[in-house]
């Protein structure tokens, strides 16, 4: 199987949803999907398909196989600045009433007090996620490596991310991938691989 990486576009929203939610299941469904109506793969598809901000086609890149969807990854960094904030805020003020909207912000609040920004030497690499078939195949190799180039290019010096300490077989992967536990914060392990 010949594996790409190119950049998530729109009409790839209903195969990377469900990959996005699988990156952090527990912590998504517990910010985005307690109404039976607007759950948190709903509040993706409609995020991936609006482009900007933190869940945007946008500002992932997807490892594919032909049409298929294999894998998904998103980088940020501290450049990134209000655009993307905006975007962000956007797109859960276009899906959420405003009520439900003043609901999930306060949720991601409670979850972000435990997880610290990217410096300015830092690319934060997020919602990595593989399709259960296509694990071991290499999409995962090529998305960190595809973060790895980005890195370089946006003059960074470390690849970190976060990832919650129940989640053994991603910590496996990314002590695999060389990349070192360097803090803990509360249900978080905040790994780094220098650039």
């Amino acid at each position: 199987m010949e594996i790409k990486i190119r950049q998530g576009v729109a009409s790839d929203a209903a195969q990377a949803a469900p990959l996005i939610l699988n990156a952090a299941q527990s912590l998504l469904t517990s910010i985005f999907g307690h109404n039976k109506n607007k759950t948190a793969e709903g509040y993706l598809y409609h995020a991936w398909g609006l482009g900007d901000g933190q869940y945007g086609a946008n500002n992932h890149w997807v490892a594919s196989s032909g049409n298929e969807v294999l894998g998904v990854v998103t980088s940020w960094h501290s450049k990134l600045g209000a655009a993307f904030d905006r975007a962000t805020l956007d797109s859960i003020t276009s899906y959420f009433t405003l009520d439900e909207a003043i609901t999930v912000l306060m949720r991601n609040q409670t979850v972000a007090i435990n997880l610290t920004p990217p410096t300015s030497i830092e690319l934060m690499v997020g919602h990595l996620s593989v399709k259960e078939s296509a694990r071991r195949a290499g999409a995962g190799s090529k998305l960190i490596n595809a973060m790895q180039s980005r890195a370089e290019k946006l003059k960074k010096r470390k690849l970190v991310l976060d990832v919650e300490v129940s989640n053994v077989p991603a910590i496996r992967f990314y002590q695999h991938h060389d990349f070192v536990e360097e803090s803990i914060n509360k249900d978080f392990i905040r790994f780094v691989r220098p650039v």
